[in-house]
């Protein structure tokens, strides 16, 4: 693994630190049967999950004795995915740890898989009460002789139900077709400070509901009250002693044979440390950058001076040594701009100043921007623009970020010679692909390339965090995986819609349908 790929690798796993996260190379016998695997990076969840500690650079058999005989469904799975690479998902108990675990499997390059799990023994101890209960209440139903045995059975099952949810660590409330509750369970008061019977016979979070936009609500109830389905978000609650709190909130209507709702179950999960700690590693990533931008502009400000002669001539060897710290300078400082964009638009916190904007001149302004790279690969430029056309409400510096990571893309994985077309016309005249709607109020862009294309394993995660392809990677080593993530949110804030077209090997087309009037409001 290159060290490139190394940093982009230790950026996407520490990236995701709620789940145990374990890369490991698979090892095979001369018949390429299945026989080992070496665990080369995991992260802090993977000790507290598993309860494993110093396995970097072990085999799982040296780490977990015994595990090849009860559980081969490991190695044939893990070796399927790191030679095929295609994606798995399986749930496991695996016996020497006494632990249930959720894996999902990829493959990021042949012979190597990344495993990352969740434990799920305290939910399959509460899914086995459940199928107790519902097992003994079956039995009860076919075996029972009277309705004195039968009734005592099913109070019994009734009590292993209350049970399980009681001693669940997750709010549990259950409603009727109106909201009203009729039960709810003991996690109630660790996590809002109310008794369950002070909520019993009040409309759902009545008691501890905090002020969130009325749309969340809107959506909330419309999703679970008119479509039937479950709502699963974020949501800000109250708790009895005025502190507030994050949950994670999953509603699910229950419906008849006829499809009428006969109640609600609502499960909530404090999330409450897990934000603040997502807060607190922002905050520090902020810290650690803007602390190296002095620095690394001291790097590259006395780089520049000694490559221009202000401290002497240099000789060839020197002249190259500089050369390379300051073209490594540059491609730090790109990196620590690109984190700091990512914690502004991650943590809301970019000022929008929209203003009417001729997005022809902000084309080309960007377009001239790479100007000297698309004469030195000789590219042919091609411009399709639309007259007429009626100015865009935007942000300036969001559209031209946005458009500088297309064209700039499309200039980098263009060969020598090839052609980047850039069009742009009223979304109404234009071709929309399929799936995509547009009002007649909307600009569409293209920016076409020549280039290597997208493989379509790849086409679901180009817009993913630190995410670059095998064949990206080839023409630019150097690259962090964060411009196309980027984009995306920055298209979502100012209200468009992103897409692209693309063949490995013979180029990509990248859409981009923007609101005339910019960002519609939602009432």
């Amino acid at each position: 693994m290159s060290p490139q790929a190394s940093g982009a690798f230790y950026k996407s796993l520490f990236d995701h630190t709620f789940d145990g996260i374990a890369y490991c190379q698979m090892l095979f016998d001369k018949q390429r049967n299945p026989v080992d695997f070496v665990y080369i990076k995991t992260n802090k969840n993977f000790e507290r999950l598993t309860g494993l500690t110093n396995v970097e650079g072990k085999k799982v058999t040296e780490t977990i004795p015994g595990i090849k005989e009860s559980n081969p469904e490991l190695f044939t799975v893990y070796s399927r995915v790191s030679l095929a690479g295609k994606s798995e998902r399986l749930e496991t108990y695996i016996a020497p740890l006494a632990r249930w675990f959720l894996i999902s499997v990829y493959c990021p390059k042949k012979k190597f898989f990344v495993a990352i799990f969740q434990n799920i023994t305290e939910q399959k101890r509460i899914e086995k009460d459940f199928q107790d209960a519902k097992r003994a209440a079956q039995n009860v139903l076919e075996d029972l002789n009277s309705e004195k045995i039968k009734a005592e059975n099913l109070a019994q099952d009734l009590k292993k139900f209350k049970l399980a949810l009681d001693n669940s660590s997750e709010q549990v409330v259950i409603t009727d077709a109106e909201g009203t509750v009729m039960y709810a369970n003991a996690a109630l008061e660790k996590i809002t400070g109310y008794k369950p019977e002070e909520a019993v016979g009040k409309k759902s979070g009545v008691l501890w509901k905090a002020p969130m936009p009325l749309e969340y609500y809107q959506k909330f109830w419309h999703t679970i009250k008119d479509e039937k389905k479950a709502f699963v978000g974020e949501i800000k609650n109250r708790r009895k002693n005025g502190e507030l709190y994050t949950s994670m909130l999953n509603v699910s209507p229950v419906l008849d044979d006829a499809g009428t709702i006969l109640f609600f179950v609502g499960v909530e999960r404090d999330i409450t440390r897990e934000k603040d700690a997502d807060k607190a590693k922002s905050e520090f990533i902020s810290l650690a950058s803007h602390q190296m931008r002095t620095p690394l502009t001291a790097i590259n400000w006395y780089a520049e001076m000694l490559l221009g002669g202000d401290a002497g001539k240099l000789n060839a060897k020197q002249r190259d040594y500089f050369k390379e710290i300051y073209t490594a300078g540059q491609h730090m400082n790109e990196i620590v701009k690109s984190f700091l964009h990512i914690l502004r638009l991650e943590t809301g916190t970019v000022v929008m100043n929209p203003i009417p904007l001729d997005l022809v001149d902000v084309i080309r302004v960007t377009m001239k921007e790479s100007q000297l790279d698309t004469e030195k690969k000789r590219l042919h430029i091609v411009e399709h623009f639309q007259e007429s056309l009626s100015p865009l409400k935007i942000d300036t510096e969001l559209i031209h970020l946005i458009l500088q990571n297309l064209i700039s893309n499309a200039v980098k994985y263009t060969s020598e010679n090839g052609e980047i077309t850039v069009s742009l016309g009223s979304a109404a005249q234009g071709s929309i692909a399929a799936g995509k709607t547009a009002d007649e109020d909307s600009l569409l862009v293209s920016v076409r390339d020549t280039g290597i294309g997208i493989t379509p394993a790849d086409h679901d995660k180009i817009f993913t965090k630190f995410y670059r392809t095998e064949n990206a990677k080839k023409v630019d080593p150097n690259g962090n995986g964060l411009g196309l993530y980027m984009t995306k949110i920055m298209t979502d804030i100012v209200g468009g819609i992103i897409w692209f077209d693309s063949e490995e090997g013979a180029g990509t087309t990248f859409y981009l349908l923007l609101p005339i009037e910019g960002k519609k409001t939602v009432h």
